[in-house]
């Protein structure tokens, strides 16, 4: 199966958009990711997290971001978004099982309220995929001036997806805790 090239370039934005906004929300306001994070984690593991990790993912997912944008480190750089993706579905799927449904997310920014939710593991998953699609050999044709216009155009709809997605949880979340 082969990845038509604006197809690529569109996920790639999107993805990188994604990534970009994390990071730069954990290196801006690394004690509330910090603590946030933290919560994730067994106890043992907490003090880790907050003195040594929040500056490397974030910086981790800022560089992943700009290399989904290059030609050349495009399918390492997808692989490794998938795997940051799943990884934290992953986490978010281990606190539901344990029954901790009162621990924010922070995919949004510390801002935000919105609570780990299956919903939300799902989106994490579903992301993955689009990261793995992004993984596979984009078509040989090279991409025109409207082609990228195109690209961009579906990577600002893909952007506008997410932040619905994220609004309809939020929205979804606020009013089950007012009943």
């Amino acid at each position: 199966m082969v990845l038509p090239e604006v197809v690529g370039i569109a996920l790639a934005g999107f993805l990188a958009w994604l990534l970009a906004t994390a990071g730069m929300h954990k290196l801006r306001h690394p004690a509330q990711f910090s603590e946030l994070a933290a919560q994730y984690l067994p106890p043992p593991l907490r003090p880790l997290w907050r003195d040594r990790l929040v500056y490397p993912v974030g910086i981790l997912e800022i560089a992943v971001a700009l290399a989904l944008l290059l030609p050349q480190t495009r399918t390492a750089a997808a692989l490794l978004a998938a795997t940051l993706l799943t990884g934290y579905a992953l986490m978010m799927a281990w606190q539901l099982a344990q029954g901790r449904r009162d621990l924010r997310c922070g995919c949004a920014g510390p801002a935000s309220d919105v609570l780990v939710s299956p919903a939300l593991v799902l989106r994490n998953l579903l992301i993955a995929a689009l990261a793995l699609l992004l993984a596979l050999p984009a078509g040989p044709f090279a991409v025109s001036a409207s082609g990228i216009l195109l690209a961009l155009c579906m990577a600002g709809f893909f952007i506008g997806l997410y932040l619905a997605a994220e609004q309809l949880i939020s929205n979804s979340q606020h009013m089950a805790r007012s009943r």
